[in-house]
């Protein structure tokens, strides 16, 4: 979901002893220990993160990010998991996972929890007889992550039909922000640079055909099921941005990869997808330091063929972040 930037010390064996401690006072409960990253992304890598939470209401949210903040201790937030390349050596901090879940609207708005699955959120909307969201069929994740990288696809984004944001802080302080302060743009939005983690949204929507909206939907997930790997493949979805042309055109990543020779590159178990040249996937046991070698790779090629420097748009966590 929305990672925020977190404090650059490594924590030792009494500073994790002391925040593990503080956080039972605070909380009440005790955050998991040595939790594997690997399965909480879709990529299916990554090693422990000393401390794991999963954060259920706002009350939590607010005292788990205001307490870490307090304690100078790393933190990073989640969603899904779906657009992250974790470390091979996890995370040396606390990983909180948003689980703030919930719709509530009417005919022209929803509010929406930051936790809430695209998916989940899609399916609500299509059974109340509401339209506008159809072009996030497919798209993997939560709400909260889609409005951080403003994500979209087939000429729309999550930016285009958000009225409102509320954003929390760490120093327990909360924001309301309309569209025009989050900056939106390709893959972009101000959260990236100004920090902020989205709290809810309100999202705009109108009622509309069902069965249009039906038939839209099927038509969007066909031309992914055809383009994209099968699902459940170990993949944190496209790896690049799109380019930008001299003219301001969208020239997409998969066509300069596979033009520059990037399918069926592989290091290690990370490989080139088949069917898309702009998706790295896991074979098997793919390592982030695969993953991130063959990434170098498929940039210098683009590069050295059409002087464009690639961008990613998947994560990398470092251990030490």
């Amino acid at each position: 979901m929305l990672p925020y930037p977190s404090f650059s010390i490594i924590p030792d064996m009494d500073r994790k002893i002391q925040f593990r401690e503080t956080f039972l006072e605070k909380l009440g409960t005790s955050p998991s220990e040595n939790v594997p990253l690997s399965a909480m992304s879709s990529f299916g890598i990554g090693g422990p993160a000393d401390f794991f939470f999963e954060v259920r209401t706002e009350g939590e949210f607010e005292t788990t990010l205001s307490l870490a903040a307090a304690e100078k201790y790393p933190f990073y937030v989640i969603g899904g998991g779906n657009n992250l390349l974790f470390d091979d050596a996890g995370y040396r901090g606390l990983i909180i996972r948003n689980r703030l879940e919930g719709i509530v609207g009417g005919e022209d708005r929803l509010r929406v929890l930051s936790g809430t699955g695209l998916s989940a959120l899609l399916n609500q909307t299509l059974s109340a007889g509401l339209s506008g969201l159809e072009f996030l069929a497919g798209i993997p994740g939560t709400v909260g992550g889609a409005v951080y990288g403003n994500a979209g696809a087939y000429g729309r984004s999550i930016g285009d039909i958000l009225e409102t944001a509320t954003l929390l802080f760490p120093d327990g302080g909360r924001k309301t922000v309309n569209r025009e302060a989050l900056g939106f743009g390709y893959r972009d939005s101000a959260l990236k640079k100004r920090g902020g983690i989205v709290l809810d949204t309100i999202l705009l929507c109108s009622p509309g055909d069902t069965q249009a909206s039906e038939a839209k939907i099927r038509d969007i997930l066909e031309k992914r099921r055809l383009k994209h790997p099968p699902l459940g493949t170990a993949c944190a979805g496209s790896y690049f941005k799109n380019s930008c042309s001299a003219t301001g055109e969208r020239i997409a990543a998969g066509r300069l990869l596979e033009q520059a020779g990037a399918r069926g590159l592989a290091v290690g178990d990370a490989a080139v997808d088949e069917r898309h040249c702009n998706f790295i996937i896991n074979k098997r046991n793919a390592r982030s330091r695969d993953v991130l070698l063959l990434a170098g790779e498929l940039k210098e090629k683009v590069f050295r063929m059409f002087g464009i420097r690639l961008e990613e748009e998947v994560i990398y966590l470092r251990a030490d972040a």
